[in-house]
């Protein structure tokens, strides 16, 4: 019985220090038919605070990275509800933060990501908001987070996704999570706290 009991305590501990390990790593590509993993670490956008944000800004933190932009009726309040749920429950840890990149580049000046900010009560120590300079910018962070947006035809709007990238600490995306959804909240949680243990 003894035996069993250390076994099978053995066993809970092994699955508790492999949490991380049990999160796959998603951020690759087949070429040739074989698949080659890449990092999320091409990164040069400028935060709220006129701050530049690079790959090594990011480098060592648990992260997540998102589309959304300021003047969005749509999707986005809903999105930032969750985010400042998920901002709030993290305050404390230095090692995590989120990213939410504008797709609307030419209104969301820095002035305007610092506006919703303040607006939103958003702190650039938990969350940037991020300005790109280009559309080509986009596409590019766009492809590398498996991820779409495009302008709706009439100008008024844009498409993007309610999906959140989870990023680990060497910059590989280890989970995809629909923010919207209160049961991927609360993975997304688990997961970020996996990460940082």
């Amino acid at each position: 019985m003894k035996i069993k009991l250390i076994l099978v305590f053995l066993v809970v501990l092994m699955s508790c220090n492999n949490k991380t390990s049990e999160l796959p790593i998603l951020s690759y590509n087949y070429i040739d038919g074989k698949k080659e993993y890449y990092k999320i670490d091409q990164l040069e956008f400028t935060n709220q605070d006129g701050e530049t944000i690079t790959s090594s800004s990011t480098e060592g933190n648990v992260h997540t990275m998102n589309f959304f932009f300021t003047s969005c009726p749509s999707i986005c309040p809903p999105m930032r509800i969750k985010q400042q749920e998920i901002a709030e429950t993290f305050s404390e840890e230095k090692g995590f933060k989120q990213y939410s990149i504008s797709i609307d580049y030419k209104n969301d000046t820095v002035d305007q990501l610092k506006h919703h900010a303040e607006l939103h009560n958003i702190k650039s120590a938990q969350w940037n908001l991020l300005r790109a300079t280009s559309e080509e910018q986009l596409e590019k962070i766009a492809n590398l987070l498996k991820t779409n947006f495009k302008p709706n035809e009439d100008g008024t709007d844009f498409y993007h996704s309610s999906y959140v990238a989870l990023i680990d600490k060497e910059q590989y995306i280890r989970g995809f999570y629909d923010i919207l959804l209160d049961e991927e909240v609360e993975l997304l949680k688990q997961d970020i706290n996996s990460l940082l243990d």
